[in-house]
């Protein structure tokens, strides 16, 4: 968790999670690719081998800004656990930042397609009282959904004391006596 956003007194961080990167491959793609026609030209053509410089500073910097910004941008977000809250935060210039308290949550729930559930990805919903909140497509989200329920059982059952004594005092069965009703005693007196 980042210095900036401290845990609360007696919270514990149980995941850290970092969503699956989107928008990074092709991009990253392209620049391999655009480096490796910029090589293989240079070797064939005397014009590309002769502006090799000014093909890479104009065909290949801007993807790998693009591939940068994007890599920059995914890795800035985090899904953090822990056993009071769900928080979730990201963002390259504006930081955002959304904290669900377990106690919320109603309900989570995992949406797949065929190419995710091959790949073990897949999209994390929590459901609250206020509606569906995307926490977002992660690796294994049955298991970070499992963990969550987990911590949200925790949370529930932790709210009695760990000390307390539950006592039971069984009467003593001679003790009892059947005493009839008060209208009745008033009409055999």
């Amino acid at each position: 968790m980042s210095r900036r956003h401290p845990l609360r007194e007696g919270e514990v961080q149980v995941i850290s999670v970092t969503p699956v990167s989107r928008g990074v491959l092709r991009p990253s793609l392209v620049t391999a690719t655009t480096i490796a026609l910029i090589v293989v030209g240079s070797s064939h053509y005397y014009l590309v081998h002769r502006f090799e410089g000014w093909l890479t500073l104009i065909l290949v910097v801007p993807v790998v800004l693009v591939t940068l910004t994007r890599m920059w941008r995914w890795r800035s977000h985090k899904v953090h656990v822990t056993n009071d809250r769900v928080i979730i935060e990201g963002g390259v210039l504006r930081h955002q930042r959304t904290s669900v308290e377990l106690r919320d949550v109603l309900a989570t729930r995992v949406v797949q397609r065929l190419g995710e559930r091959l790949t073990r990805r897949g999209f994390v919903f929590l459901e609250t009282a206020l509606g569906p909140m995307v926490v977002g497509q992660v690796r294994h989200p049955g298991a970070l959904c499992r963990l969550i329920d987990a911590e949200r059982a925790g949370a529930q059952s932790s709210s009695l004391p760990l000390d307390t004594v539950f006592t039971y005092e069984e009467r003593d069965p001679f003790d009892l006596q059947i005493q009839p009703d008060e209208w009745q005693r008033r009409r055999y007196e």
